[in-house]
């Protein structure tokens, strides 16, 4: 797998252009018009475990970390909680 930003960059175009990645970005436009998710809006279409989508907060979607995203969630401890502020 690519080590450097330049060619992670150069294997995402590639990949990106790939009938797969065209095909899945389609879909994934599809169900967001379908939930009637705009551009800005506060929500994000999530996959649910059956295969279809619905539209949920973008906090709570991307909370879970998904299969590649945030690996913070997934970790065993989840994620490093801040220390308290002083006042």
């Amino acid at each position: 797998m690519a080590t450097t930003k330049k060619a992670k960059a150069a294997y995402q175009k590639k990949y990106n252009a790939t009938a797969k990645a065209k095909k899945k970005r389609a879909a994934d436009n599809k169900a967001r018009k379908a939930l009637g998710l705009k551009k800005g809006d506060k929500r994000d279409a999530s996959r649910t475990k059956g295969g279809s989508f619905k539209a949920e907060s973008r906090s709570s979607n991307r909370s879970r970390g998904g299969k590649i995203g945030n690996k913070a969630g997934k970790a065993a401890g989840g994620r490093k909680s801040r220390p308290p502020k002083c006042k």
